[in-house]
């Protein structure tokens, strides 16, 4: 049985923690008493949960480090469960998480640990972690992908839904501005596709909730056998996506194929990441940005490329400029490449590339368009990930048309004698004709 150790972090506004309290320590603070309490009580309940579905009490450490109450460093992340044992930068003391498994709470609307959808979710990251590892991104033939943190926060979400009966994730602590994630709304690649892993994972967990409908205990079971006898299961999207609907089979073959359509239908099974980028057209992400890696995510990458790659058809061929918007000290660390006629691969991301520089409040950069079909891919050399958005393509030179050639010309000039001469052959013979007429009268 895994053991919480509950802590309360003691900050002054959004900086680190100055201190961090143990639940069982007299100078825990009166305000902290009531949120550890139905921290404890989410956790033991997950706990529970996961044990009945099958998950097995093995799966979690023996023991684990609850943190509540830390500032929110960055709005897209609510808490790091997946960073067992990183609380650099969070807390000033990070030995305390070093050997342990930690989840660290957040504020938000509420305090993060009070909310069971939020706490379930992250626990599942704790008991999925043996079997699905610490990986987030893996390199492919397209670029970067999200797909291995993509599964983990779908199943997370799908398991935080499972739990409470309510496809609706995390209403009670969302703030305003902010959408809870439902996974009622029916998420589709390749156009939902961002790059941001909770964003993405709505295609994954949407899909999981709407066959699960279909027949709930069933298909729980074959996710569960899939999750706990895959010895190594894909990272990648669409072999997971398979491997489930091989599972579901041995339950039943039915809802197999339901699986395998609802997937297909929500672009799980698509190999390709491509949005499209139209010359005079405007691409935007459909939530939030589109997140383009940097060295920090993938160290192994020569250099990181985009999650997604962009496609038009050109009429013309002509020099374009790629405009957008993006994060800070993205002019110094972006670059563009472009292909004709097929996606791009890792030896022309290594090619030629083009730079952007600032113009007003976006970034441009000058492309050389081919006639016909281009792919168009984002090259990062910054450290940390950054964001872009509002791509838009547009022509600023085409090439002159070709001068006519000497066989065109030639061809030309005698089709113009041609018909001078027949031309005045009608009109001699019309002048001879009207002669004869007047000598006849």
């Amino acid at each position: 049985m895994t053991q919480f150790d509950l802590r309360w972090c003691v900050r002054e506004g959004q900086a680190p923690c100055t201190a961090v309290v143990k639940s069982t320590d007299p100078a825990l603070p009166s305000s902290a008493v009531e949120p550890l309490r139905e921290l404890e009580a989410h956790a033991r309940d997950a706990a529970s949960f996961f044990a009945d579905l099958g998950l097995g009490d093995g799966s979690a450490p023996p023991s684990l480090l609850l943190i509540a109450n830390l500032a929110e460093t960055d709005a897209r992340s609510i808490t790091s469960a997946d960073e067992l044992g990183g609380c650099d930068g969070v807390l000033r003391d990070s030995s305390l998480c070093q050997g342990h498994g930690a989840i660290l709470f957040g504020v938000r609307a509420r305090q993060l640990c009070t909310d069971a959808d939020v706490v379930t979710h992250e626990l599942s990251h704790v008991w999925l972690r043996p079997r699905l590892g610490e990986r987030r991104w893996l390199l492919d033939a397209a670029g970067t992908s999200n797909d291995p943190a993509l599964i983990k926060e779908g199943l997370a979400d799908f398991h935080a839904a499972l739990k409470s009966g309510d496809p609706l994730w995390g209403e009670h602590s969302a703030l305003p501005a902010e959408p809870a994630r439902s996974l009622r709304v029916k998420v589709t690649f390749p156009e939902s596709r961002t790059g941001f892993a909770h964003a993405d994972s709505l295609a994954l967990s949407s899909a999981l909730w709407e066959v699960h409908s279909h027949d709930k205990a069933l298909f729980v079971q074959g996710l569960t056998r899939y999750l706990v006898q895959t010895a190594a299961p894909p990272t990648a999207l669409a072999p997971w996506a398979r491997g489930l609907a091989a599972e579901l089979d041995k339950l039943d073959p039915a809802l197999a194929a339901t699986w395998l359509r609802t997937a297909e239908q929500h672009g799980l099974l698509m190999e390709e990441r491509v949005l499209d980028l139209h010359v005079g057209a405007m691409t935007r992400a459909a939530s939030d940005a589109f997140l383009v890696p940097g060295r920090r995510e993938v160290p192994e990458a020569s250099v990181p490329r985009s999650v997604l790659q962009f496609r038009g058809d050109s009429p013309t061929a002509g020099k374009a400029l790629l405009a957008l918007r993006a994060g800070p000290r993205a002019e110094q660390d972006l670059e563009v490449v472009l292909r004709p006629g097929a996606p791009v691969d890792e030896a022309t991301a290594l090619g030629p590339r083009a730079r952007f520089t600032q113009v007003g409040g976006r970034l441009e950069a000058s492309l050389v368009l081919p006639r016909g079909p281009y792919y168009v891919q984002l090259l990062h050399h910054g450290e940390a990930a950054t964001w872009v958005d509002d791509l838009s393509l547009r022509m600023v030179e085409s090439p002159p048309p070709p001068a006519p050639s000497l066989l065109a010309v030639g061809v030309g000039l005698l089709a113009a004698s041609t018909f001078a001469l027949a031309a005045l052959r009608w009109r001699r013979r019309k002048r001879a004709a009207t002669a004869r007429s007047r000598q006849g009268e």
